[in-house]
Parts: C-alpha cells; sequence; structure tokens
C-alpha cells in the first residue's frame, strides 16, 4: 500500500468501504469492471505469469476472462507493481 501511496502521490492509502467503493465508482463491490472504465490502474506484476486472469465487468453475476498484458492496452496503467511494492 506504501508503494501504491507514493506513485498515486498519497500520504497514506486505506481499503475503502463497499458504500465508498459505489460512491466513487458507480458499481458494487466485487464487480468493478477490469476495462471499460477510466480509472487509473496499477497491476501487480504477478499477474503476468499468468496465461489469463478473470476479473468483474460490472455485473455482480459475470467475469471477464482477459490476457493480462492487455490490461495495460485498454485501460490508464500508471505503474506495474512487483512483489515488493516497486514498479
Amino acid at each position: 500500500m506504501e508503494a501504491a501511496a507514493g506513485i498515486l502521490g498519497r500520504g497514506k492509502l486505506l481499503l475503502a468501504s463497499r458504500d465508498e467503493v459505489r460512491e466513487g465508482t458507480g458499481y458494487e463491490a466485487g464487480a468493478i469492471p477490469l476495462v471499460g472504465h477510466t480509472l487509473p490502474c496499477l497491476v501487480d506484476k504477478l499477474l503476468f505469469q499468468y496465461s489469463y486472469i478473470y476479473g468483474g465487468t460490472g455485473e455482480p453475476a459475470s467475469t471477464l476472462k482477459l490476457d493480462p498484458r492487455d490490461l495495460s492496452k485498454v485501460n490508464h496503467v500508471l505503474a506495474c507493481l512487483d512483489a515488493d511494492g516497486t514498479g
């Protein structure tokens, strides 16, 4: 969280509550889409070891299968973090 805070220019980051997630994104917690939004993204480099990842679509009952290398093609990725929290 400290590395992410530094990348985002914030002193400290905290996890948002369910209400804060819905208010800030328009989506339910756990259903924020992997793509198709304007949110800045930080990507864990460990995701690149997989051929595919699964994540939200904006609809709570559906998931999206995606090649993790495509995240930076379709999102505004600020940084990719290593396991030690560095970019």
